[in-house]
């Protein structure tokens, strides 16, 4: 038979390690992106068909938001419109000279149609 003390023991020690531990919780709060990169750990990427880079559209923003990333706004407002060609499983994207045919360059990215990976970035003079 257990004596009104030994219960109240038991139930202050079981509040002292309910405190302990909300207070452990409390200290280990993980920020939204570790908590995403927890829930991820057993999710499955897709593979698309056609690649993560399957069109000229999506080549051209793709490479227009690099070179714009490395060389401005100013430099890469002056080349648009973008255009892209696919050759084997490279995109290469590349602005516009105005007027055209002026001497000059322009950005040019190179990525890849599978990955989209940026394999080559360049500003020709």
């Amino acid at each position: 038979m257990t004596t009104p003390k030994l219960v109240l023991g038991g139930l202050a020690l079981g509040c002292v390690f309910l405190v302990g531990l909300a207070q452990q919780r409390e200290a280990k709060k993980i920020d939204e992106w570790e908590a995403l990169d927890i829930s991820l750990r057993s999710a499955k990427s897709i593979h698309p068909r056609n690649g993560f880079v399957p069109d000229e559209s999506t080549a051209v923003r793709i490479g227009e938001a690099v070179a714009l990333a490395q060389y401005g706004d100013k430099v890469i407002a002056a080349e648009r419109p973008f255009r892209a060609r696919l050759k084997e499983d490279v995109w290469t994207v590349q602005g516009t000279l105005h007027p055209q045919g002026a001497f000059g360059g322009t950005a040019v990215v190179k990525i890849g149609k599978s990955d989209g990976r940026v394999l080559f970035l360049t500003h020709q003079e």
